[in-house]
């Protein structure tokens, strides 16, 4: 990779918060009613937002990714459009950024970034992501996670809880329970949170009962016989999501596996300290979107860089690596799973073991 590229990323990376601080205050200044319906919070939100963009032009950059940042930019786009912004005033935003980065970044390093914020301009020009409903309740799972969620948004967390745990007694592996129900009812969950359809505390309502959900649910699924290897999996530095790793963690559970779950947003130096305690077999990393992909690399890194890193293998996972095709091997990682049946797959193939039966 051109060195540039990388030196780009990183003053980008770094300076983000300045950066979109100069990019807030151009908009806002230029154009008056972009500040209209945040008002004296405007300048913050803006902010925010906008360095939020950099985070993720900073990993597409250095992945020399340009269709990730598009992706990006249309999925933010939506979700300010949700809450009543105008798509005219988000793209000045992006525009504003453009002309910061011009004027901040030394020349040989602006030709990438400019690139793929023109391209993203383009692009979310014609339209926004799409969050259209994703849960049809027309299968015997569609329904039961529809009842789910009515049950959680009408804040019924017993029945909630009772209407997996009755499922549960009448199927053939929790694991489709898992699968088929509480991993699309989040998803659903998280769509109607980005349409505005509801808010955060209803969102982290629905997280919190899953939660509660696998804790019970967890003994009515049989485990395998002990495969007598360790499974560590945490979710990097400011990560603060985990209910991905937990749904994994589980699964590697009923495998044979013993797992060692460490949670969200987990610190670099205590992350390797565990794996060198527990002699780790396989690390697993969780990263929910593209600006924590810096994270991901450097935890990486530290983790080859110690006594562990020599036999430990590395395992990735989460939405920011979705169809992101070599780039998890580009980070340092020895394999990437998209969902908790295929992370078990992939885990046994790199320590060796022989696929699960059945």
């Amino acid at each position: 990779m051109n060195a540039n590229h990388q030196a780009a990323a990183s003053m980008i990376r770094h300076g983000a918060r300045a950066l979109a601080a100069y990019a807030a205050r151009d908009l806002l200044e230029t154009q008056p009613g972009a500040g209209t319906q945040f008002g004296a919070d405007a300048f913050p939100v803006w902010q925010d937002w906008l360095a939020a963009r950099l985070g993720e032009l900073s990993s597409a950059v250095a992945a020399r990714q340009p269709r990730r940042f598009t992706e990006n930019a249309r999925e933010a786009k939506a979700v300010f459009e949700s809450r009543g912004v105008s798509s005219d005033h988000l793209r000045l935003g992006l525009e504003c950024l453009r002309n910061v980065l011009t004027r901040e970044l030394p020349d040989e390093m602006q030709d990438e970034p400019a690139d793929y914020l023109r391209q993203a301009l383009e692009e979310s020009a014609e339209s926004s992501a799409d969050f259209a409903a994703s849960l049809l309740p027309d299968t015997p799972h569609g329904r039961l996670a529809a009842a789910y969620l009515l049950a959680v948004l009408e804040g019924d967390r017993q029945r909630a809880v009772q209407l997996i745990l009755d499922a549960a007694q009448h199927v053939e592996s929790v694991r489709d329970l898992y699968l088929r129900v509480l991993v699309p009812a989040q998803a659903e969950m998280g769509r109607m949170w980005i349409a505005n359809e509801i808010n955060v505390a209803e969102e982290h309502l629905a997280t919190a009962t899953t939660k509660i959900v696998l804790s019970r649910l967890r003994p009515y699924a049989t485990s395998q016989a002990p495969l007598g290897k360790t499974f560590v999996v945490a979710s990097v530095a400011g990560n603060q999501h985990d209910l991905g790793p937990q749904i994994v963690a589980d699964f590697f559970e009923m495998d044979g596996w013993q797992v060692i779950p460490l949670g969200a947003d987990m610190p670099v130096a205590d992350l390797v300290q565990a794996v060198e305690f527990f002699h780790a077999d396989l690390l697993g990393l969780s990263v929910s979107v593209s600006s924590q992909l810096a994270v991901l690399q450097a935890t990486i890194a530290a983790v080859r860089n110690s006594p562990s890193g020599g036999y430990v293998k590395i395992l990735v996972g989460g939405p920011a690596l979705a169809h992101s095709g070599d780039l998890p091997r580009e980070l340092g990682a020895d394999g990437y799973a998209a969902t908790a049946a295929e992370a078990v797959a992939v885990g046994r193939q790199l320590v060796g073991l022989p696929a699960a039966c059945g």
